[in-house]
């Protein structure tokens, strides 16, 4: 009996271990030039190019009244849409423009988890909305949404403060027979 608890306590162990570097292995970094804002622009320019540009992956990120920054690529990459979640400001709150609608549906059903998840970015948590599509007058749709980092009042531990482990216990006791125990 015990070899057999042994046996099933070392499979366990071997899975783990496979998948957290599995996990490890897959995830990949974004780095700071793919992050950049391709450049920063007026909300006049963004309306101005909104009315005539094509549909391209471009995202308009209205930072303040008289600041956007306009970000390319995310429809296709998850690891930069949560990367630029998190590394834009905690202001008030930052509106998102663009005419592809596959941006769009991308970064909103992104925002939309992470609120619903609860999930916590650095001591912030997502609270998120999208608007209605404004049409322009050739029939073409500019999609809105809306997102704003609220500070928590706990801190983050996603930190590097906080201990993760795994541990596997074999035993048994006087009154309650021989167990095992898995935690993490």
């Amino acid at each position: 009996m015990r070899k057999f608890i042994l046996l099933i306590a070392c499979i366990l162990l071997c899975c783990l271990s496979l998948t957290a570097f599995a996990a490890a292995k897959s995830r990949v970094d974004v780095t700071d030039d793919e992050l950049k804002a391709k450049e920063t622009i007026t909300v006049n320019e963004m309306n101005e190019r909104l009315q005539t540009a094509s549909d391209a992956d471009l995202l308009y990120v209205k930072i303040r009244d008289d600041r956007v920054e306009v970000y390319q690529g995310l429809a296709s990459d998850r690891s930069l849409r949560k990367q630029l979640i998190i590394a834009l400001p905690p202001t008030e709150m930052l509106r998102l423009y663009t005419k592809n609608k596959e941006t769009f549906e991308q970064m909103q059903k992104m925002l939309s988890d992470y609120e619903r998840d609860n999930t916590n970015f650095n001591g912030y948590k997502i609270i998120t909305d999208k608007d209605n599509p404004r049409k322009l007058a050739d029939g073409t749709k500019i999609y809105r949404c809306w997102f704003m980092k609220i500070a928590r009042e706990k801190a983050s531990r996603r930190g590097h403060d906080f201990p993760i482990g795994i541990g596997i216990g074999i035993g048994g006791g006087h009154h309650h027979g021989p167990w095992i125990g898995v935690g993490w």
